[in-house]
């Protein structure tokens, strides 16, 4: 009989080998399922779409040696696109809610949707698998945005046409419904206005309606002191600016020239409710009642302060000429006072 030793040695040489045998078939076989296999899989959705508009979504792979099985499209968790090469046709569309499949333009590594609207912006998933005997599966997810735009362009409505340096000046820029909500930022002679305690900026969107932006300056504004302090005499006007964008699909702004008074303030300052608003682009015509009124209170202003000048020059003339003949009145009534006492004393 054998010795009980020696049996458990040989089963544990056994085992030892068939462990070794099991540890190479792995490593093996690990190296040839990744010689050729699905690789890189990449997704290409667009970040933004205009409502209305195709949008093209892709998805690249590389299989390698590997046959593809599938490649199927979601939007969410619902899927709505599958192509399976092996079955005829190798296309097939489900049905998701407002979303058109244009089969023409989808294959194999992309699917195009017809005619986006609002509901379709969300995350979308391409999931390629290979085919047997691994069956190998990668999915990719990316975010769209369908964008509404406005209809019509964006306003200024201001409430002087012609400011001074201690005026307060309030501008309101206005932009139709949009989706999502349009962003609005100033400039004055191309240079961006920030928010600050002596220049307010606000911004509202109501849910359904437009867009508004109101720039508040007071006369402590840095910008505008500027301007007034280091403004060449041929520089009578400044150009505001609002500038409307949606992402980096929608960009138009709107504009009016102000005119700069280093005069006196004009008190003179239209209701921002019932002013004239400017039209987009090139702003205020020169005929335009606004305009025309800016152009009518500016030569005023310049009348006036020709006139504050020419009295600041004959004022101390006439006050020099006024105590030279106070000064002569003084020196007669002195003489006839010591005359009157010269003759008193004669008379003693």
């Amino acid at each position: 009989k054998k010795n009980p030793d020696t049996k458990m040695i040989g089963r544990r040489k056994y085992y030892h080998w068939f462990n070794w045998f099991v540890a190479i078939w792995i490593i093996i076989s690990d190296i040839s399922l990744n010689a050729d296999c699905l690789k890189d899989l990449k997704i290409f959705v667009p970040d933004a779409v205009i409502m209305g508009n195709a949008a093209t979504l892709s998805c690249q792979y590389d299989l390698e040696q590997a046959a593809l099985y599938s490649v199927r499209w979601y939007f969410g968790t619902e899927e709505f696109y599958r192509y399976v090469p092996k079955e005829s046709p190798p296309t097939l569309v489900f049905p998701v809610s407002g979303i058109n499949v244009d089969l023409t333009n989808s294959d194999a590594t992309s699917v195009t949707l017809k005619g986006v609207t609002r509901e379709l912006t969300g995350n979308y998933q391409c999931e390629v698998s290979e085919d047997a005997p691994l069956f190998h599966t990668d999915i990719r997810s990316a975010h769209m945005q369908v964008i509404e735009l406005p209809k019509d362009d964006p306003t200024m409505q201001v409430d002087k046409k012609v400011i001074t340096a201690n005026d307060n000046f309030k501008a309101v820029c206005t932009i139709g419904p949009s989706y999502p909500s349009a962003n609005i930022t100033w400039y004055i002679n191309g240079r961006k206005v920030y928010k600050t305690p002596f220049q307010r900026i606000t911004q509202d969107t109501y849910e359904g309606s437009a867009t508004y932006s109101s720039l508040e300056i007071y006369p402590h504004s840095q910008v505008l002191q500027g301007f007034f302090q280091a403004v060449p005499k041929y520089q009578t006007s400044i150009l505001l600016l609002c500038e409307v964008s949606i992402l980096h699909v929608f960009h138009k702004n709107v504009q009016q020239r102000l005119m700069l008074s280093i005069g006196p303030p004009t008190t003179i300052s239209p209701n921002l409710l019932g002013l004239e608003g400017s039209k987009h682009l090139n702003g205020d015509p020169d005929n335009s009642a606004l305009t025309g009124g800016a152009t009518r209170i500016a030569k005023t202003i310049t009348l006036t302060t020709q006139l504050t000048a020419t009295a600041n020059i004959l004022l101390p003339v006439a006050f020099v000429f006024i105590c030279f003949l106070c000064s002569s009145s003084w020196s007669h009534s002195v003489s006839l006072i010591a005359a009157h006492q010269q003759r008193h004393r004669r008379q003693l």
